[in-house]
């Protein structure tokens, strides 16, 4: 798992020996950076796959730090956990990281953390499930879940949601939707397509916005990433 470590605590190297020894030991790939001008105009060495800010009782510098980490394209959308000590946990918004861990560290916990953050965002597909971040088709149990929320999908909401998420990243024609996956012996307009993705997004509600890409005067597609 590739770590990109981002220290906030004025002592700097020292500092950060411990947290970045500690995720080395958990089997992470750690490069090490400081809340500074050159963190955010720089790109890492290496695109890491979660950001641990060490925030201790910095949490308002932590919150400053990952704004502009954001703003980043390279790095939008990489999860972000924050340490913080017991102290300054009601000053945590919630919202504004994916996940924390309190200081000291307990490696353990840490290493539980890390795995529910890159579970969380991996995309893989199988013969019996396909993952896409927090959504999870069950091709075998014929279901779908978002963030553990079972969704209500009526029979060809369910096909749509699993033709587009095993074509991932290929656009498809209203025509061609409604031939794979309505069949060639339907004789519903196209616009049963767009009915369809409406009440799918719907359904999908604002979690997964943009997960199904509307391509102007071609078609829909499932977001590649």
């Amino acid at each position: 798992m590739k770590i990109l470590l981002v220290v906030l605590q004025p002592e700097g190297e020292a500092e950060a020996e411990p947290l970045s020894r500690t995720l080395s030991d958990l089997g992470c790939a750690v490069d090490v950076a400081y809340f500074d001008e050159a963190l955010i105009e720089g790109p890492p060495r290496r695109p890491p796959q979660i950001i641990v800010l060490d925030a201790r009782d910095r949490v308002e510098s932590a919150y400053a730090c990952l704004k502009k980490l954001r703003a980043r394209p390279d790095l939008g959308a990489t999860p972000a956990l924050i340490t913080v000590t017991p102290s300054r946990l009601p000053s945590l918004d919630f919202g504004a990281s994916d996940d924390f861990v309190l200081w000291p560290i307990v490696p353990a916990e840490l290493y539980a953390r890390l795995r529910q953050l890159d579970w969380r965002l991996a995309a893989f597909s199988s013969e019996e499930r396909i993952k896409i971040e927090e959504l999870v088709i069950d091709l075998a149990g014929y279901e779908a879940r978002l963030r553990d929320r079972k969704l209500e999908l009526t029979h060809q909401e369910f096909e749509l949601l699993r033709f587009l998420a095993q074509q991932r990243g290929k656009v498809f024609t209203r025509e061609q939707l409604l031939a794979r996956v309505w069949g060639y012996r339907y004789y519903g307009g196209t616009r049963t397509v767009d009915i369809h993705v409406r009440r799918l997004r719907a359904k999908l509600g604002p979690g997964a916005e943009g997960l199904i890409e509307t391509v102007r005067n071609v078609g829909y597609k499932m977001r590649a990433g």
